[in-house]
């Protein structure tokens, strides 16, 4: 009997001294996704070159046209945009493939990011070239806590990447969140 209530209460104080944790799932839809990208996007990258010169890749009109489930293991994004180096007089539409990747980040977490995985530039001179590995990868979801203010006081909320799936009209994230007190 003193051992099943000893389990017991450590079970209680287990219970009571861990976090609380919930899950969501947040979908992206191509509506969603295009007013991310309009803020996640750089509107411009340099790019630096040999001898200390650099040009720069503007993107203007990052827009959804698909949700691809088959490109790679969490899936992708087709989409359109005006891609500019004006150093070099380049003023072109591409279809750029954008990856959804899942990357560890620290203690353990995760982060969701697109990555551009094809982004190919029909030049007159060189034919076709690929610019993808110069363009930076697009973070979804903030690795971040909040504090929110609850009947109980303060709360610390921070949410954790559990996996990212791309369908056939959107994007799915789940995450768990874990909660604390966040009072001194």
């Amino acid at each position: 009997m003193k051992a099943r209530l000893t389990a017991i209460l450590l079970t209680f104080l287990a219970l009571i001294a861990t976090p609380a944790i919930a899950r969501i799932d947040v979908t992206l839809d191509a509506e969603s996704l295009n007013g991310l990208l309009e803020s996640m996007a750089p509107d411009q990258v340099k790019v630096g070159l040999s001898a200390g010169s650099s040009v720069t890749i503007r993107m203007e009109d990052l827009r959804v046209i698909r949700f691809d489930p088959t490109a790679g293991p969490h899936g992708g994004v087709m989409t359109s945009l005006r891609l500019l180096v004006p150093e070099l007089g380049i003023d072109m539409p591409v279809e750029p493939l954008l990856a959804l990747d899942i990357l560890p980040t620290t203690g353990g977490r995760k982060a969701s990011f697109l990555r551009f995985e094809k982004v190919v530039l029909k030049l007159p001179m060189t034919g076709a070239v690929d610019v993808a590995s110069l363009l930076p990868p697009l973070g979804l979801m903030p690795d971040a806590g909040w504090i929110v203010n609850s009947a109980r006081g303060k709360v610390r909320v921070r949410p954790n990447l559990v996996d990212a799936v791309t369908g056939t009209k959107n994007i799915r994230l789940g995450f768990t969140l874990e909660l604390e007190s966040a009072e001194p």
